[in-house]
């Protein structure tokens, strides 16, 4: 009982969070504004990726206040998978970007590894805090 109490308190932070960087990626998506980058985060300015990731907040936080019920595990499963999705393409174009392209092209170890330093995106911040969802996933199906 105490579990789904923490883990709803737990959804709905991350839920805001998410919400929150999924607003500053839609306001750095509109015309006229550059993305934001500070240390180790960087908010790219792309408009639909900004919607997909504040929809998924928005199902993450609504989902946490039912967290016991399926149908809000549900909810927070579906706004975690959403985040996923994009993580996965973040991290499937840090890989490409690593390979040298053209038949000339050599890149060095430094070079290579230099590709999945920061700055990282909001959804890669995220990504690793998004997997508790399995936790309660298995807590439900006992």
């Amino acid at each position: 009982m105490m579990k789904f109490k923490l883990g709803s308190a737990y959804f709905a932070i991350l839920g805001v969070i998410t919400l929150a960087f999924g607003g500053l990626e839609v306001v750095t998506g509109l015309p006229g504004i550059e993305g934001l980058s500070t240390g180790a985060l960087e908010i790219p300015p792309d408009l639909w990726r900004g919607i997909i990731i504040f929809f998924a907040g928005a199902f993450i936080t609504a989902g946490a206040f039912k967290l016991r019920d399926i149908h809000g595990l549900g909810m927070s499963t579906f706004g975690s998978i959403m985040l996923w999705i994009i993580a996965g393409c973040d991290i499937f174009t840090r890989i490409m970007e690593s390979i040298p392209n053209g038949a000339g092209g050599l890149n060095s170890l430094e070079g290579f590894l230099a590709t999945y330093g920061p700055p990282y995106s909001p959804a890669l911040f995220l990504l690793p805090f998004s997997l508790v969802i399995f936790y309660f996933i298995k807590e439900v199906e006992k």
